[in-house]
């Protein structure tokens, strides 16, 4: 097997997105994805190339034995242009080798790297979520301060007691709104794969499947799904080519009534009687 270094002179091309980046380096590809930092070598990967799907992206193969499918990492990144050049500097830094040659297992030579010290890893979005979620906080605890201060202690007690119905009515709409919105999004882009019971774990039931790839992935489906029909520990699964992370089971149509009429009747009275008891003390005292 015949191979030549990498050309030290590599431009310093990087791609990324929310989720992750690609750098190139002289020897080597650094993945930063999910909290994580891995060091490809150049010599574990088999090709870089163009994600073919909407939206422009990266993706790097890794070597494999023959007959096996090798490891493929993802990133996305908007800009065509910017991700066509990363590819192809890749592949030209990428060590010769004779095509019937053997291949090792590329996922072998992967080095997760130390976190750095002291990096904030709280990206702009991070911040603002945390921000969204502290400002309801803050908003409540001025509310009871405004009623302390002025001496009402029924808006107090309604305030205090308000709060658990406030809560669990957002916290219901506001689950069912991202569930509605992965589904939306797997509607769209998911593809659909048979999931086999693999383990139990716990108290869950933890199934598998095999992605477009070849790579095998774990789930726990939703406890609604509907086996399929002659392999009762099998169930129909949608996932995110995109964030493979993202899988939701394929549900009934009398699961989807049930659930959108609980939602609309529990969530919504919930809500009600929350509204009536926080935020409407303070409306009533301040308009006195």
């Amino acid at each position: 097997m015949a191979t030549t270094p990498a050309s030290p002179a590599l431009p310093s091309l990087t791609v990324r997105s929310r989720a992750g980046s690609f750098s190139l380096e002289r020897r080597s590809i650094l993945l930063e994805q999910g909290g994580v930092r891995r060091r490809i070598p150049l010599e574990a990967v088999e090709e870089v190339c163009l994600e073919s799907r909407r939206g422009s992206g990266v993706r790097v193969v890794l070597t494999a034995p023959a007959g096996a499918s090798g490891t493929v990492f993802r990133v996305g990144c908007r800009n065509r242009a910017s991700a066509t050049a990363f590819v192809d500097a890749a592949n030209r830094a990428l060590p010769v080798r004779d095509a019937d040659a053997p291949r090792e297992d590329g996922a072998a030579q992967v080095v997760v790297l130390p976190p750095l010290a002291g990096k904030d890893r709280r990206t702009a979005r991070d911040r603002l979520l945390i921000a969204a979620a502290l400002s309801p906080v803050a908003l409540y605890v001025a509310g009871l301060v405004v009623l302390i201060a002025h001496g009402d202690i029924f808006g107090v007690v309604f305030w205090l007691l308000g709060l658990k119905p406030l809560a669990f009515g957002l916290l219901l709409y506001g689950l069912s709104a991202k569930n509605l919105y992965d589904r939306w999004l797997l509607r769209r882009r998911g593809i659909s794969v048979l999931a086999t019971f693999d383990h139990d774990q716990g108290k869950k039931q933890i199934y598998g499947f095999v992605d477009a790839e070849g790579v095998k992935r774990f789930c726990e489906p939703d406890t609604a799904a509907e086996p399929v029909r002659g392999a009762p520990r099998q169930v129909t699964v949608l996932y995110d080519p995109r964030h493979v992370e993202r899988v939701k089971a394929v549900l009934p149509l009398r699961t989807w009534v049930l659930r959108t009429i609980g939602v609309a009747f529990g969530g919504t009275s919930l809500l009600v009687l929350g509204f009536f008891l926080v935020p409407y003390q303070l409306i009533e005292l301040l308009s006195r």
